[in-house]
């Protein structure tokens, strides 16, 4: 367990993980594309809520950071803007 959690000291900065998310980014990253927005082929099979859909659609880099993407997975397919 992480000390911080534990002793409730920190807890607040721990990060908000989406794994589901970071799957979507791995498996775009995979292809060695860089892209402005998703389509939906490409969140298809993946159990997104709506708000890490419209981010994944829209390449809403800082919404995808606030929802737990990881940073080098959105550098790795989002074009920087």
């Amino acid at each position: 367990m992480d000390h911080r959690l534990r002793d409730g000291v920190g807890a607040s900065v721990i990060p908000q993980i989406s794994y589901t998310l970071n799957k979507v980014l791995t498996a775009v990253a995979r292809q060695h594309a860089i892209e402005d927005g998703l389509s939906d082929a490409d969140m298809a099979g993946f159990e997104l809520s709506p708000a890490e859909r419209t981010a994944l659609k829209d390449g809403d880099i800082t919404g995808l950071d606030h929802l737990g993407a990881n940073p080098y997975l959105i550098r790795r397919v989002f074009r920087a803007r």
